[in-house]
């Protein structure tokens, strides 16, 4: 009898390992994504730190092995630009670049001459020309603002996509910072700020807007209503534009940059996806 005990508790043992070497396979099996040396350049939103998009770039170096994280760009309140990592421009591991304003309280207008400078250093000192761009909330605010005024000056580096990650387009949205600002204008500033991103931003650019609804009646990830979100369909018609509405609890706005869900979304527009990796 006790043989025939061992023995089920053998069985049983060697099923539970091989159940959990199953499920640490599972969980390591990503997407394999294609590789080139366009580096992807990262802006946190307001009140952001180092640590707000860095979890995201973690995730795409060291969990997903999608890309490398090559530079981490600060710039002080007086806009003196220091660097931190590594990146030649050459290699085709698809470089991340994550830029962090000190003053993470700024105007828009303000972190948009700041973009245009870290850009333009960039430009001089790794000899980027082309880039594509993630922004979240508003940090995409402070993409919007540079690429309406510098977007095909050819003393800048050309976007090639961006990723708008719960980003309000209604500039009354984020024009005071956090805090929302009644336009009794705002359609015709809409039209306005509209007509000048058709005028700047190449018809070849590529946009994706990620937006949350916590579907708990506002309407909203929290923070930014969807309606501002999606706006940025209006805003690029001229652009190709894919479009995402995340639903539920998990869709905040502070817990956007946090979900695999978006890590799949963003990775696949900006990289691309082999065919049967997993």
């Amino acid at each position: 009898m006790w043989k025939k005990s061992l023995w089920m508790g053998l069985l049983s043992a060697i099923f539970v390992a091989v159940a959990i070497l199953l499920l640490i396979q599972l969980k390591g099996a990503h997407h394999e994504v294609n590789q080139s040396a366009t580096p992807t350049i990262f802006i946190h939103g307001y009140r952001g730190t180092d640590r707000s998009l860095h979890g995201m770039i973690r995730r795409f170096d060291q969990q997903y092995n999608w890309a490398t994280d090559a530079l981490t760009v600060k710039v002080s309140p007086t806009g003196d630009i220091s660097v931190k990592g590594s990146y030649d421009g050459k290699q085709a591991d698809n470089p991340l670049i994550n830029v962090i304003f000190a003053d993470n309280r700024a105007t828009v207008t303000q972190q948009s001459l700041w973009t245009k400078k870290v850009m333009r250093y960039l430009q001089d000192h790794y000899n980027v020309t082309k880039f594509n761009a993630v922004g979240h909330s508003m940090g995409g605010g402070a993409w919007v603002s540079y690429l309406a005024s510098y977007a095909n000056k050819p003393d800048y580096p050309e976007v090639q996509k961006i990723v708008f990650l719960a980003v309000p387009f209604y500039p009354e949205e984020y024009v005071n910072g956090d805090q929302e600002v009644d336009l009794i204008n705002a359609n015709a500033i809409h039209a306005k700020f509209a007509k000048q991103m058709e005028q700047r931003l190449k018809s070849t650019t590529e946009i994706m807007i990620i937006g949350g609804n916590l579907e708990d009646g506002s309407n909203s990830d929290g923070e930014v209503n969807i309606d501002s979100v999606m706006y940025g369909k209006e805003l690029f018609k001229n652009q190709y534009v894919e479009a995402h509405i995340l639903t539920g609890p998990t869709a905040k706005h502070s817990n956007m940059h946090e979900l695999p869900l978006v890590d799949q979304y963003v990775a696949k527009f900006l990289w691309g996806f082999k065919e049967s990796t997993i």
